[in-house]
């Protein structure tokens, strides 16, 4: 959305976390007798769950090779479970690279654990304590993979606002919310997601430089929230601070409002506010 279309919507689209069961005899006599459960693997499975795992360590994408050598499976029987496992959406391949990583179902389904124990309804106060200040949209994102998913959205009443929908995803290093994230990922997890990701020319602001992106992401740490001032999307800007858990930064809550509203005395104002609601969040789960 360009900023001379902003006048003539009402709004901006933004583009785009048992029971028990009867047993034989036969198989309680191997479980009382110390039998290792390995023993009733599926083998299929059980190497498709190795593959996502592998895929979730290295933090990168990998090619049949890679993962075959990494495996010590034959080519031929790897690739038919790599072709599989993209059909059902769990991983992903590159069409350039060859390589795959893991799918945007993989997302789903981490959306539907975060569901479980409802990070969501954590954020809810927070996220309406940030309209009411600021009378913008408010969001909180998750990190997934390489990826930022929105996981949960409060949005303005004013007539001119930013739209947001749950479950769109973003490279992880685009929007203030990816940048809150990554300015506090050890070093070698960031250097892997940008790697990844790239810094991609999404507009005129994007910054495209490694140098220069890093530099923005220790004046984030400096301050406490990040700031996207029409980097990822012309017309719309925002600010972010980062949610941490006791795995780290997994997420961050922000403001996202048309760049003609916001000033530099908003962004310092609305910054420090998302820090004190993400301190808040992250005192949660922490």
């Amino acid at each position: 959305v360009e900023s001379d279309d902003i006048s003539k919507n009402s709004h901006l689209e933004y583009p785009g976390f048992m029971g028990r069961t009867n047993k034989s005899k036969d198989m309680e006599g191997a479980k009382s007798a110390g039998e290792n459960k390995s023993t009733y693997l599926i083998p299929a499975v059980d190497r498709a769950a190795r593959v996502l795992s592998l895929l979730k360590n290295e933090r990168r994408g990998m090619t049949i090779v890679e993962i075959s050598d990494a495996m010590k499976c034959n080519k031929v029987s790897i690739y038919r479970l790599l072709h599989t496992l993209e059909y059902h959406g769990l991983l992903a391949r590159d069409p350039i690279t060859k390589k795959y990583s893991l799918g945007s179902a993989l997302m789903e389904y981490g959306r539907a654990i975060l569901n479980g124990f409802d990070i969501q309804h954590a954020a809810r106060p927070s996220l309406k304590a940030l309209v009411a200040y600021s009378g913008e949209t408010a969001a909180l994102s998750i990190l997934q993979g390489t990826k930022l998913m929105i996981l949960e959205v409060e949005e303005s009443t004013t007539e001119l606002h930013v739209s947001l929908a749950v479950g769109m995803t973003n490279p992880a290093t685009a929007t203030s919310s990816g940048k809150a994230i990554l300015a506090y990922l050890p070093e070698k997890h960031r250097n892997e997601i940008m790697r990844a990701e790239g810094l991609c020319k999404h507009a005129k602001r994007s910054i495209t430089n490694p140098g220069q992106y890093r530099t923005d992401l220790e004046a984030t740490r400096k301050r406490g929230y990040a700031i996207d001032h029409e980097e990822f999307k012309e017309g719309i800007t925002g600010v972010s601070a980062p949610v941490f858990s006791s795995q780290g930064a997994i997420g961050a809550i922000g403001i996202v409002l048309p760049a003609f509203k916001m000033t530099k005395e908003k962004t310092r104002r609305y910054g420090k506010k998302c820090a004190e609601e993400a301190a808040r969040l992250s005192g949660l789960l922490l």
